[in-house]
């Protein structure tokens, strides 16, 4: 179930490697990031489709009259709401096995499932296209002396005229440290993508949501 989102994922880290060198955020990085969050909410809701198919179905004396999705509920009531759609409601009297494997999988009952009501928000964006990307920059400078510690700083810190730093001035209108002899000085950028509503790394959650899709999978079956 989960190959295909396994497949995006190799090609959307090169993708976000050509973006973050280029700069940019791509229309590639923007449909394939969807792409993957799209397919780990599919593969949830194929993997529930096949639990009731097996183990709800032939116990029910009327039949939803169209399928559910895979129930990712913050509480107990919402849990049995979620349910209902496949007129299982009363799951633990139906199939308490099936019961205890999905509450296992429940936000409700473990903090660490709380991705799988995030892929569910996330993919419910399809209508209006993945909300869009922005690109995260640190700069941060470090100075440092062979054989002592070192000192370093990043963006939101100014420095005025006359400032040192380890016995080196810094020049206010560069905000960099003046070539010195014996000091070391580098200069880092840090890049990542995130998603606007909520902040994420877009590539560690798009990670992370693969993962937690697997681990659903393997409980359910």
């Amino acid at each position: 179930m989960i190959g295909r989102a396994d497949r995006l994922l190799s090609e959307l880290e090169q993708i976000y490697r050509q973006d973050l060198n280029a700069k940019q955020v791509s229309p590639d990085a923007l449909n394939i990031t969807h792409e993957v969050i799209e397919k780990c909410s599919n593969v949830l809701d194929q993997a529930m489709t096949l639990a009731f198919e097996r183990e709800i179905k032939p116990k029910l004396s009327e039949q939803p009259k169209r399928g559910g999705y895979f129930p990712a509920a913050n509480d107990e009531l919402a849990y049995r709401s979620a349910l209902g759609q496949w007129k299982a409601a009363d799951l633990d009297q139906l199939a308490p096995n099936l019961d205890s494997k999905l509450r296992s999988l429940q936000p409700f009952t473990n903090g660490t499932n709380a991705i799988f009501a995030r892929i569910r928000e996330l993919a419910n964006k399809k209508h209006t296209g993945l909300t869009p990307q922005v690109r995260h920059e640190e700069r941060r400078v470090n100075v440092t002396r062979p054989g002592q510690s070192g000192v370093s700083w990043g963006q939101g810190v100014t420095f005025g005229g006359g400032v040192s730093v380890m016995g080196v001035p810094i020049d206010p209108r560069t905000q960099m440290p003046v070539h010195t002899q014996g000091i070391n000085v580098t200069v880092e950028t840090w890049v990542s993508f995130r998603l606007q509503v909520g902040g994420e790394d877009a590539m560690s959650f798009c990670k992370l949501a693969v993962q937690a899709v697997r681990r659903a999978v393997k409980t359910l079956f």
